[in-house]
């Protein structure tokens, strides 16, 4: 079935056409709330501008829009005549968009960001996003039939947030939504009329699945800040407009207990508050418990799922687990051996929902998609029934000849006074040997010798190979709005030695 038609005949089923569907704050005057029935009106007009424009069916168009209502009528719209939408980051450097462009080739382009149209190759037309809604506004209602769609047909694509290169196109099809809200509707057991707010924005894949897909799904109120900064201010959403739920990322819990002007209690009156996009710091979460009343539980999904495939349930969080896998979603560990492996290995999930493919990538998807699994190339363990997350079979290190999981020395530095995080990422020095290089983001007021020091002092059991070569001090580490370093910006600020060697330690 169509994503459309499946999201609006839940809407009629349950009787919620008329509540609303998407609170989207323009600034602290300027709130625009739409219900269901209108935004399926709104949607049916950007189709029949679409057919308008000749745009045809398989055709993709490409939308780089802050979250708004603009964007979730273009994207449904789209999909309801068979257009497949590609959500695009306007954050994205023009290499990558270039990239993504070409590899998409959409017909049609929304977008406020200035192309590099000579290096487009491919036909296409853009629209600002004004232009597009003034056009939006001349087209008058009427009824069209909806593409009907199987269930195993290309809805849309996603990239990938292109951390560790170039970004690559996900293909999701159209029974992919029927996933998304189970971790809404059966763990944090949200009801129709419910608010949920989301930090990260909606061409994010955790976002769009669960800020987008599963609240449209079970009669929730989504609300959207369409500021493209990821700075909410969160106890003006919280008081203003009583989400029940927040889904955010570990950096933005960290910074609301670091500022002095978070309001604690009004933090207490959200019931849960979801963190994905990496795992939880344990000291973040006892710093968490101690101060506010509502549980912050760790989730784990990928932009291959959207959906969150491994999520804690409130009744049994537990300090660095990541719980236990949602009802449907089969899983299985590889240990290093290639064996099954009841405690340890490289995660693999499948379900019938889950994409199967990447777009014009077929090295990569014969790696990842095997026999209907997929493959994460995410490390677990499982203890006691909880999941624990150990990093990324490609983070493993090789020094010296054997292997370092940079995750060991991550989490020793985290756990020092005044360390606010830490990233590891291996370099080739000088003499074009492998090495650890550690970059701490530290209070402003630390001594840094001092915690260099402490750090030296933790460590010193370790064995040689597994210490870092390098040790570099930050102001902040470089990170998407879901929280996933950017590892080439780490590794633009290695050269042969650092550029600051003040703030720059070698052990």
């Amino acid at each position: 079935m169509n994503i459309f038609d499946k999201i609006e005949q839940n809407a009629l089923k349950n009787n919620y056409i008329n509540k609303t569907a998407i609170t989207q704050i323009m600034d602290s005057n300027k709130i625009k709330i739409i219900s269901y029935k209108e935004l399926f009106q709104l949607s049916t007009k950007v189709s029949q501008l679409l057919l308008k424009l000749k745009i045809k069916r398989k055709d993709r168009i490409y939308i780089s829009s802050s979250d708004s209502v603009n964007f979730v009528s273009s994207f449904l719209g789209a999909i309801k005549v068979g257009i497949v939408p590609i959500p695009g980051n306007p954050e994205l450097s023009k290499e990558q968009t270039l990239h993504i462009l070409n590899d998409s080739k959409p017909s049609i382009i929304l977008s406020d960001n200035s192309l590099n149209k000579d290096k487009l190759k491919f036909k296409y037309s853009v629209y600002k996003n004004n232009k597009w809604k003034n056009l939006l506004s001349k087209i008058h209602l009427k009824k069209i039939k909806t593409v009907n769609s199987k269930n195993n047909q290309i809805a849309f694509l996603i990239y990938s947030s292109g951390t560790t290169g170039l970004p690559k196109a996900i293909i999701h099809q159209h029974e992919i939504i029927t996933n998304t809200y189970f971790l809404h509707k059966d763990i944090l057991k949200l009801c129709y009329g419910d608010s949920i707010f989301t930090t990260s924005k909606l061409f994010f894949a955790y976002a769009l699945g669960n800020n987008f897909f599963a609240p449209l799904l079970i009669g929730l109120n989504t609300i959207f800040n369409d500021n493209l900064l990821n700075n909410p201010n969160l106890s003006y959403i919280i008081k203003k407009f009583n989400p029940k739920v927040i889904f955010s990322v570990p950096t933005i819990y960290r910074r609301l207990l670091e500022d002095s002007s978070t309001n604690l209690k009004i933090l207490s009156e959200v019931q849960y508050f979801i963190s994905a996009g990496e795992r939880i710091p344990d000291k973040l979460y006892k710093e968490w418990k101690s101060k506010v009343k509502s549980p912050l539980l760790n989730c784990y999904g990928t932009t291959e799922t959207l959906a969150i495939v491994i999520a804690t349930r409130p009744e049994n969080s537990k300090i660095g687990s990541t719980g236990e896998p949602i009802k449907n979603v089969k899983t299985k560990l590889i240990n290093s051996n290639k064996l099954l492996s009841k405690t340890n290995g490289v995660l693999h999930i499948k379900h019938s929902t889950f994409s199967n493919k990447y777009l014009n990538n077929k090295n990569k998807s014969e790696k990842t998609f095997l026999e209907g699994w997929i493959k994460t190339g995410d490390i677990w363990s499982i203890k006691n029934n909880h999941w624990y997350y150990q990093g990324r079979e490609d983070d493993l290190i090789k020094v010296a000849g054997k292997w370092v999981n940079p995750k060991e020395i991550e989490n020793i530095a985290s756990n020092l006074n005044n360390v606010l995080d830490s990233f590891c990422i291996a370099f080739n020095t000088k003499q074009d040997t492998l090495r650890l290089a550690l970059f701490l983001h530290v209070n402003k007021t630390t001594n840094e010798d001092l915690i260099v020091r402490k750090l030296k002092t933790k460590i010193a059991s370790l064995p040689n190979y597994k210490k870092p070569y390098m040790i570099k001090l930050i102001d902040k580490l470089p990170q998407t709005s879901t929280g996933k370093i950017k590892r080439n910006d780490l590794h633009k600020l290695i050269k042969d030695k650092f550029d600051e060697p003040s703030k720059s330690k070698t052990i």
